[in-house]
């Protein structure tokens, strides 16, 4: 024993005085045995010292007065200690020796039988004696605790024997059992194999194999088979188990059931590129077989189609009747159309209303307007849902590619343009997609982006056209015109940046320009005693329908002082066409302000006929289209005749646009028309212009 070591604390438990110094000298003579040597002289204190467990050794006489030692090492026994006890005795009693050692006392010794060397000798040898013991019961104490862990374990654990023939199973714990069905007797001796069942050639098995056989760790997915012969993934870890030499005697293999987690990764995937109402493929989906379809027209010299198909008339239904009927019609029209096409073709859904059709493999590029056909017919038919019977139709924007293309993904947006004419052609209907659209679209970019720096820069302007009173020719009022005077390309008309900024909801930002410049300088020819009568400001319905509509009107007016009755909003039926609830009801809130409110292009609509009666309205327009021609159509004529007579019943006034010759002044006094306005009397003017007009009408 080094110096550096514990010594030894040694308890003696002896009544006779001599006896302790005897065995105290023994123990010098000993040989090499570091220890330290306490004693105590009765039984009671030994047994209080076995009690504390303090010392790593005890040497107990067996004669304790009246007591025996034998009760000390009973109660040591009892209390599990594992520190080794030797019993002392007086007598050599062979049947005292087997009654001590069968008690738990590691060695029995004869007092005067002994010397101080076969003392320290049975000293060592009890003390490797427990040593080994608690560490052999510690082994057992692991072993059992890794049995128990094994039985409690949620992952399956199977072992099988590496050196016997086919490696058969020795052990599975109960979670193999409860994973594969199988009971530990019915797999006990055979081959894990049989859980592959058919499915032998899965790569995970080859690897398992070779695995094995190099006697290393493998981690393989596998699919395998219960006793019911139900499918499940096993996520399987093997791992070789080598004895104390590095013999590799068996292999323990680790699994899971992770069949919930494949069907949740399998149901992310399918999602990932699916559509979730409809189980149809989205975009990303629809890519890739643009992808292949394009890869296939070129291997093959084929013509490959692709379509977008809008709905016409869906949006009201779903606004209206909810999201769960739109739902419906979404995943019928979806059928409907699955049935259209062939079991090679795509048929996927971007969002919306809005699907796409991938035709691959055509012969002829006109083939596609078959598929067309169907499709729209398909679609039109009646949606029964209950009671209600609903309509849809579709507008579709077909492109064709002989797979040449350099990113497909480009033959969406072109089927795209070829959809919006489709919907300007009237909806219900098929067009082509042309390089004449792409030019559009491109001119369309440029004056959106233009328009937007025009918005920023307030690079607009507004000219002013005077009303004249039919009768007197007195002045009216004036209609505000809204123009763009652009640096580069000169004046642009509103025919053609109005659409635009409709499109894009520019027009929000304009009209409110618009709406506030246009009181502003009314305001300010008031200050100048300049009598401009009523400003006329035309209201774009994607404005009107905006939220707090009446409120921008209302601060327009606080904002540059112009009394209320002096503003009059000109709508168009489009507005109706809208939402028709809705305006009325906001009419109804600009009419409680004192605005007025006249009917723009009157009778160009589709409904304003049914709506006119109930519309909180102060006159109506007729449109220059009707004007133009009215002297020497009789048509136009009957027409504004018609329209001036049924808004004079409802109290309306009327003013008549475009008026360019005294023939249609004429005409249209003599059937009563209100006011005029158009280039027989006045072109419209910029400001500055008009504040010279009136002043020359003041002085006149």
């Amino acid at each position: 024993m080094s110096p550096t070591e514990r010594p030894l604390h040694l308890l003696l438990i002896e009544d006779d005085e001599d006896d302790f110094l005897i065995i105290r000298d023994l123990l010098r003579q000993a040989g090499k045995l570091n220890y330290v040597l306490d004693w105590v002289d009765s039984f009671e204190r030994g047994l209080s010292a076995l009690d504390e467990g303090a010392y790593d050794l005890y040497l107990i006489d067996y004669r304790l007065g009246a007591d025996s030692g034998l009760e000390l090492v009973r109660h040591a026994s009892a209390r599990g200690m594992h520190q080794p006890l030797i019993l002392l005795t007086g007598q050599d009693d062979s049947e005292l020796d087997a009654r001590a050692l069968e008690l738990g006392a590691a060695d029995y010794l004869v007092k005067g039988q002994f010397d101080g060397r076969l003392l320290g000798r049975s000293i060592r040898y009890a003390l490797e004696r427990a040593s080994a013991s608690e560490r052999l019961g510690r082994s057992n104490s692991r072993a059992a605790l890794l049995q128990r862990c094994l039985e409690a374990s949620y992952n399956g654990v199977v072992i099988v024997d590496a050196l016997a023939p086919d490696q058969p199973i020795i052990y599975v714990n109960p979670a193999f059992e409860r994973i594969t069905g199988y009971r530990a007797h019915e797999v006990l001796g055979r081959n894990c194999r049989l859980l592959q069942g058919s499915e032998t050639r899965q790569p995970g098995v080859n690897e398992i194999r070779r695995c094995m056989t190099e006697q290393r760790e493998v981690h393989v997915v596998l699919r395998n088979f219960r006793k019911d012969g139900s499918a499940f993934w096993n996520d399987l870890y093997i791992a070789p188990v080598p004895d104390e030499h590095g013999l590799v005697t068996h292999f323990i293999g680790v699994q899971n059931d992770i069949s919930e987690r494949k069907r949740f990764e399998s149901e992310l995937a399918y999602n990932a590129s699916h559509d979730v109402l409809t189980g149809l493929p989205n975009r990303s989906l629809l890519e890739d077989r643009l992808l292949q379809g394009c890869q296939i027209a070129r291997r093959y010299t084929r013509e490959l189609a692709v379509m977008l198909i809008d709905l016409d008339g869906f949006k009201p239904i779903n606004d209206t009747l909810g999201h769960a009927i739109g739902d419906r019609i979404l995943v019928e029209v979806a059928q409907r159309m699955a049935a259209q096409i062939r079991p090679g073709d795509t048929l996927a859904r971007l969002g919306g209303d809005e699907f796409v059709v991938v035709l691959p493999d055509l012969a002829h590029g006109e083939d596609a307007l078959l598929v067309a056909e169907r499709l729209i017919h398909s679609i039109a038919r009646p949606y029964q849902f209950n009671e209600l019977e609903l309509h849809v139709t579709a507008s579709i924007g077909i492109t064709l590619s002989n797979g040449e293309i350099e990113q497909p993904v480009k033959l969406i947006q072109e089927a795209d343009l070829a959809m919006y004419q489709a919907k300007q052609h009237g909806r219900n209907n098929y067009q082509w997609y042309t390089e004449h659209l792409n030019q559009e679209v491109s001119e369309r970019m440029t004056l959106r982006n233009e328009l937007q720096k025009a918005i920023e820069g307030l690079n607009f302007e507004l000219h002013y056209q005077p009303q004249i009173d039919a009768r007197t020719g007195a002045l009216l009022g004036c209609e505000a015109l809204l123009r763009w005077p652009h640096a580069e390309r000169g004046s642009i008309s509103p025919l053609r940046f109005i659409p635009v900024a409709e499109d894009t909801g520019q027009i929000v930002p304009i009209s409110q320009w618009v709406l506030v410049t246009a009181c502003s300088h009314q305001r300010r020819l008031l200050d100048q005693g300049l009598a401009a009568g009523v400003v006329s400001v035309n209201i774009s319905a994607v404005h009107f329908l905006r939220q707090d509509f009446v409120g921008t009107v209302q601060r327009s007016l606080e904002y540059s002082g112009l009394p209320a009755h002096l503003l009059e909003l000109e709508i168009t039926e489009t507005v109706l066409l809208k939402d028709a609830e809705r305006a009325i009801q906001l009419l109804r809130e600009l009419k409680a302000l004192g605005v007025g409110i006249a009917l723009d292009d009157f009778g160009t609509g589709y409904s304003s006929l049914s709506y006119l009666k109930d519309l909180p309205i102060d006159k109506v327009k007729i449109d220059r289209s009707f004007v133009h021609e009215l002297i020497s159509d009789q048509r136009d004529a009957a027409i504004t005749q018609g329209i001036i007579s049924m808004a004079h019943h409802l109290d309306l006034k009327v003013v008549a646009e475009g008026v360019e010759t005294t023939e249609q002044a004429d005409f249209l006094r003599r059937n009563l028309c209100d006011a005029f306005q158009g280039y027989l009397y006045a072109r419209p003017m910029p400001y500055s212009q008009l504040e010279a007009y009136l002043r020359g009408l003041k002085s006149a």
